[in-house]
């Protein structure tokens, strides 16, 4: 199979607008590194209070988002990357590193117990590197590295059941729910679910739920699986329904991330 791109940069944003990092996940793998700002990061029921140099991984199709505590500049480090980007030997103990840890812990690397290390340093290098080639050697090189160093830091859980609700909508991701399914599981009034979910997560719960039907989409129609068949196997009862939510959250249509 032939290797992807490794994208790999440093982004520095002097006035953020919170409505730029919205509830959003990846068909590929994420090491996010924090240089500068206020803000907390949330990842599937887990919310980070970030300090500069803090690194996270995130694993593919993971919601997080950015929660503004206050304005300021803000400055990070972004590589993303897939299973091809890895040298050969060393592929299947990383990704199965990244992949097992359980749903929205152990992403956080906290600089304050991590003084020694030089991950930074090799994250420049990727941003830097001259070839592909080059940003796979030094990106394979930092996952091995973090690989060894397995991370304790589960982060502040959001309270009031609201992981074990994200937990169970995970269960049930591409089969039929519905709110008052998950109210009666989890002894709340509809009304009272709904608020619960938005305070703690600033989204809806048909917001999570689309955004990781759409994401898991993606993912397979990008390996082959035609669009016809896709949309029954991440929870949409018809094509045209969709189609249309695909369109409004990627700009592209099905078809073409397929053709891809």
């Amino acid at each position: 199979m032939e290797k992807s791109t490794v994208l790999a940069k440093e982004v520095y944003t002097e006035k953020p607008n919170p409505d730029d990092f919205k509830m959003h996940s990846h068909s590929d793998y994420e090491i996010f590194c924090f240089l500068k700002g206020n803000v907390k990061y949330f990842v599937e029921g887990t919310v980070y209070d970030l300090k500069p140099n803090d690194i996270l991984i995130i694993k593919k199709e993971d919601v997080h988002s950015i929660l503004m505590t206050k304005p300021s500049p803000y400055a990070r480090i972004v590589i993303g990357f897939s299973e091809n980007n890895l040298l050969p030997g060393v592929n299947e103990k990383i990704i199965s590193f990244i992949n097992n840890r359980p749903l929205g812990k152990y992403n956080r690397y906290s600089a304050s117990v991590y003084k020694n290390h030089e991950w930074i340093n090799y994250l420049k290098k990727i941003i830097n590197a001259d070839t592909n080639e080059e940003k796979q050697l030094y990106l394979t090189v930092v996952l091995n590295e973090l690989c060894k160093e397995y991370p304790k830091d589960t982060g502040t859980e959001q309270s009031d059941n609201i992981k074990e609700i994200i937990k169970y909508i995970n269960s049930k991701l591409y089969e039929p729910i519905n709110l008052d399914e998950i109210s009666e599981k989890f002894y709340l009034s509809k009304a009272h679910l709904i608020r619960k979910f938005k305070h703690y997560t600033q989204y809806t719960v048909w917001e999570y739920v689309l955004t990781k039907r759409l994401t898991h989409a993606r993912e397979l129609l990008k390996n082959g699986h035609k669009p016809t068949t896709v949309y029954s196997q991440c929870g949409f009862n018809d094509y045209c329904t969709f189609y249309k939510a695909y369109k409004n959250k990627f700009f592209v249509s099905p078809k073409d991330d397929y053709k891809k």
